[in-house]
């Protein structure tokens, strides 16, 4: 039986490297992890706490023209909170979403409304674009609610040597994806691209990050570009013009009452 087992070990470790050699992917260095990579992504992308500036710019063929959201944010880790300011186009400006884990909210000005927004509407679009609410506050977490597997190097993965990562998801994880796809720069350490796909193993969506510079000894992303692909001509892009890590903000910013004032730090 031990024979037996040893056989089939052996067997999938073929069949490992001979998927990594389809897709053209280098054999990574002993000692690496996909965790341990997914962890240093997590870490350039939030920090312990940030503060963001950013305009959205929202591409349909159902628009005359590209449409543009600019919005503050602020996001705190830890205490598993966020809060969003919408301060343009004059339509939508005071907005505000609030995140207190397990619960998020949106404030409305022009009914001067606030609305709950359940679990269940965590994957709608967000301002109308192709992101979801869960992208914006992250709610759920590609760090905790999935296994990372370091497939290989990809030679040329978005215009730079690559780390390749798949996410898949725990079995009780609260999340959509049936698994995630990531490129991580080899040298730098920065998020290039991401692939999700269905439960069905069907790609969905695209995202690419570029324009990285260094911001608090991070590789950040200063663009990035959500591509669905069940939606022709759909596409919407986030260009950061300010972003700040790891400050402490007052806890007044993540209440309903700084929710409702519609505007302001």
């Amino acid at each position: 039986m031990k024979f037996l087992w040893a056989g089939v070990w052996m067997l999938c470790g073929f069949v490992a490297v001979e998927a990594m050699a389809q897709q053209g992917f280098e054999s990574a260095p002993e000692g690496l992890t996909g965790r341990g990579i997914a962890e240093r992504v997590e870490d350039i992308f939030r920090g312990n706490t940030s503060y963001m500036e950013a305009t959205m710019t929202i591409t349909s063929p159902r628009l005359p023209e590209p449409r543009r959201v600019k919005f503050q944010a602020w996001d705190d880790r830890p205490e598993k909170r966020s809060f969003i300011r919408i301060l343009g186009p004059p339509k939508d400006k005071g907005m505000g979403f609030l995140k207190l884990h397990p619960n998020m909210w949106n404030y409305i000005p022009r009914v001067e409304r606030t609305l709950r927004i359940p679990p269940s509407m965590m994957l709608q679009s967000w301002m109308g674009s192709d992101f979801s609410n869960d992208d914006l506050v992250r709610e759920s977490s590609q760090l905790d609610d999935y296994d990372h597997e370091l497939l290989g190097i990809d030679p040329d993965g978005g215009g730079a040597r690559a780390y390749v990562l798949q996410y898949v998801p725990h079995e009780d994880a609260p999340v959509v994806w049936g698994k995630i796809l990531t490129w991580v720069d080899v040298e730098r350490s920065a998020p290039l691209r991401q692939d999700f796909f269905d439960e069905g193993g069907e790609k969905l969506r695209e995202m690419r990050f570029s324009d990285i510079r260094e911001v608090s000894g991070r590789p950040y992303p200063h663009h990035w570009s959500m591509v669905p692909l069940e939606k022709k001509g759909h596409e919407t892009a986030i260009e950061i013009h300010e972003i700040r890590f790891n400050e402490e903000f007052a806890d007044a910013i993540f209440t309903k009452r700084h929710l409702t004032k519609g505007g302001g730090r």
